[in-house]
Formats: structure tokens, C-alpha cells, sequence
């Protein structure tokens, strides 16, 4: 059955649209991304956040400055956090493996305060930087073939809810978007799976 979203795509944004990172789209290439980031960083800490950005959604920026703090008062399975960039209040629902990455972090990190600090001398007592989490992304996505950044993740689970058939309605309200076509154009929804939908018709 052919997904709605592509439909909406088609006849509300158009055939030309296009993207300049897209989501990684083969779900064998997102735990590959992991792989390569643990097999090729003498720290776990880029692993561990690809991950947890793609169990969460979250913006990169946001979640580098979580404190193990903040989950000392979550609701449920529920954390709710200030967006840095539209400064409202988010709900992020957390995964069990999103929960244990934390708890294995706590545990490993005991005097860390950030949930993703550095053990370097020069920036002791910070989170990693956004720079430098891009760069460690592009490098593994290079080795694939892939062209990543730093709010991939956050695109990962858009675009693998869509394919599941998850609701645009509810897409966009997880994002916080404006629009439904917002949600499809940062999902990547692009030519190809316009194409899908041409060569499937069968009547």
C-alpha cells in the first residue's frame, strides 16, 4: 500500500525538491555508523551518541548539554527539556536502550556532570563540541559512502517512522514543526520514493 506521506510529498511539495543531508535510509548502515565510530575512536562517547540521538530525536546541540542531573527527574520514562534553539519545553520519551545509555555512562563516568563530557585536560568538565561530533559523524559516514552530519539521527527516525507508516500529523508534531511539509522535506522524502510511487501503479 502506498504510505500518504509520499502522496502528500507529490502533490504538496513537488518532484524538485531536494536535501542537503539526508537521513541514513538502510537501518544495516545506522548500527554500521555505530560500529565504525567505537572501532575507530579510543573513546565510546561518539558511539554513544549516535545512538542516543537516534533513540531520541533529540537536537545535538540539546543534547549535549544534558546533565545526569536532568534525569534524576524524569516522569515515568518522559525527560522534559528547554530546546536551546526555539526555547520551548520538550518531552522526550525515553527508550529502554536510550535509559541504559545513560545508566552505563553514570556509572563508567562517576565525576562526570554532563551526560557527554570530555576526559581531555584542555576542555575538562565540558561537553564535547558540535564540531567536533560532525566531524567524527562525516568520517564514519565517509567510510560508507554516506553524507552525515551531526542532526542525522535526528532525520533517522523521522524517516524510518514514515516508512512504517507513523502518521505525518504525528511526525510533525515530534518535530515541532510549522508544517507537514517541513516534516517530509527534513524526513527525506526525495525523488526516489516519488519514483516508487509511478512504477507501482498497476492499472
Amino acid at each position: 500500500m502506498i504510505n500518504i506521506c509520499i502522496l502528500t510529498y507529490i502533490f504538496n511539495i513537488g518532484v524538485g525538491a531536494r536535501k542537503r543531508v539526508e537521513p541514513v535510509k538502510n537501518k544495516d548502515q545506522i548500527a554500521e555508523v555505530e560500529r565504525l565510530l567505537r572501532q575507530h575512536n579510543s573513546s565510546p562517547i561518539y558511539g554513544d551518541l549516535w545512538v542516543f540521538l537516534n533513540q531520541t530525536a533529540a537536537r545535538v546541540g540539546d543534547a549535549l548539554r544534558l546533565r545526569y542531573t536532568d534525569f534524576n527527574h524524569i516522569e515515568g520514562n518522559v525527560l522534559n527539556l528547554k530546546e536551546q534553539k526555539t526555547g520551548k519545553i520538550r518531552s522526550i520519551m525515553l527508550t529502554t536502550k536510550a535509559l541504559e545509555l545513560v545508566a552505563q555512562r553514570r556509572a563508567d563516568n562517576p565525576v562526570h556532570e554532563y551526560l557527554f563530557e570530555v576526559d581531555s585536560n584542555r576542555a575538562k568538565g565540558k561537553p564535547i563540541s558540535r564540531v567536533t561530533v560532525s566531524a567524527k559523524f562525516k568520517e564514519a559516514g565517509d567510510m560508507l559512502n554516506l553524507h552525515i552530519a551531526a542532526h542525522s539521527p535526528r532525520k533517522n527516525l523521522g524517516y524510518h517512522a514514515i516508512k512504517r507508516g507513523v502518521s505525518l500529523p504525528t511526525l510533525t508534531k515530534l518535530y515541532g514543526h510549522s508544517s507537514q511539509a517541513a516534516t517530509l522535506a527534513y524526513c527525506g522524502i526525495m525523488e526516489k520514493d516519488v519514483e516508487d510511487v509511478f512504477q507501482a501503479i498497476d492499472y
